[in-house]
């Protein structure tokens, strides 16, 4: 496909703009090299390699509007990105010659949106079928990434690669090229589905089904101190070995807005998450209708209690409809999809209603299953300045 940039007079003109304009052009071409074709973020490729080859200056724009959002939504983006990241090292070595475009310093100013959307499963049991599906990806891949994209604000992770950032400390001393965890510059995590940060799963499922419309008892607005059950030992002693040697909240202490996407198949506190995110403003979390009346108290009883810090500024609650347990995402996009059954009247949804009156920085909206990683697809959202948007003004909007 031919581009202006093909011609080197009209190119010549352009590099006599200022950057801000060339950036916004370089972004135009990005989107319309991908409109009459797949929607696949490969294809940026097509439009913005005419802009490389172009001149050195308009290279090192094009390649600013490529990174700026970088989003990794298969295994083969992660491998591929991580190789990038080993050469950007090397280039960064004191002793090379030559100039090199991306740098270990290219990477950590210009990167500010990273989401990683690729996960071998999506469920609550992620974490333990990982270690049997021999996937490529580790670990250490997950956290030289993070680690070289230190100057993000955005991040989005998998559950399942959650505990990654918050060791991240330990992790990134261990590998190769020494940069420095703690100046991580993130101010919005968003996680696929809740995480055991702070040692409170309780492993009651959440599925046991309960009349939609049975009342939610009065709960005074104090933190939860009462589970439904006790913690898997087992469960328990792991995560203790785990953060005996790292405090999370050390992690997070700039993080403000926190999305949990989607509901886990057991029980978590939301509101422990203020130990571990001592910063946050706003804060997103996942509910499953129909599922545990019981839990469904302690959910709403949490909540009061973050409603309670001065600090929170907004508070969304997303409510899933029920689905069966062991569905994949294929069938419980579908079933989101489809609107049955009717997550209005349900308990949860109730509750939330009544806590929504009376607090005006309480919001409900309807949750779908896999939207979080839909929210990062597309060319668009690369060659956007401002990534997939502001996902907490869209949640405002009636």
């Amino acid at each position: 496909m031919s581009t202006p940039f093909d011609n080197t007079k009209f190119s010549s003109a352009l590099e006599t703009l200022p950057n801000e304009l060339l950036l916004q052009i370089i972004s135009e071409v990005v989107l319309s090299s991908t409109l009459e074709g797949s929607q696949r973020v490969d294809e940026i490729q097509n439009g913005i390699l005419a802009v490389t080859l172009t001149s050195h200056h308009l290279h090192d724009l094009a390649n600013i509007v490529l990174y700026r959002t970088v989003v990794l939504d298969r295994e083969k983006d992660i491998l591929l990105f991580r190789r990038t990241v080993n050469d950007a090292r090397k280039a960064s070595m004191p002793g090379r010659t030559g100039k090199v475009a991306i740098t270990s310093a290219f990477l950590q100013s210009v990167v500010k949106r990273l989401a990683i959307t690729h996960a071998p499963m999506c469920n609550g049991l992620e974490v333990f079928a990982l270690r049997k599906l021999g996937t490529k990806v580790s670990n250490s891949d997950i956290a030289t990434i993070i680690t070289a994209c230190s100057g993000a604000h955005t991040i989005t992770l998998p559950s399942l690669w959650a505990h990654v950032l918050r060791d991240i400390g330990k992790s990134a001393e261990d590998s190769e090229g020494g940069e420095a965890p703690g100046n991580l510059k993130v101010t919005e995590l968003l996680l696929g589905s809740y995480v055991d940060f702070a040692k409170t799963r309780c492993t009651i499922p959440q599925w046991r089904p309960s009349v939609p419309s049975t009342p939610i008892h009065p709960l005074p607005a104090i933190p939860s101190t009462t589970h439904p059950s006790t913690p898997d030992p087992a469960m328990q002693h792991d995560s203790t070995s785990v953060l005996s040697d790292l405090s999370p909240a050390i992690i997070f202490p700039h993080i403000t807005h926190l999305r949990i996407a989607e509901p886990a198949h057991a029980w978590y506190s939301p509101l422990a998450l203020l130990d571990v995110f001592p910063s946050l403003t706003h804060i997103a979390l996942p509910r499953r209708a129909d599922a545990n009346t019981e839990n469904d108290e302690l959910f709403i009883g949490d909540v009061k209690s973050i409603l309670q810090e001065p600090r929170m500024r907004m508070v969304i609650i997303s409510i899933f409809p029920q689905i069966q347990v062991g569905a994949d995402e294929k069938t419980a996009a579908n079933r989101d999809a489809g609107g049955l059954p009717d997550i209005k009247n349900s308990t949860i949804w109730l509750a939330a209603e009544e806590l929504k009156r009376g607090d005006g920085r309480v919001f409900i909206v309807s949750g779908h299953s896999g939207s979080w990683r839909k929210d990062w697809q597309g060319p668009a959202v690369v060659a956007s300045p401002r990534g997939s948007g502001n996902w907490w003004r869209k949640m405002m909007s009636p």
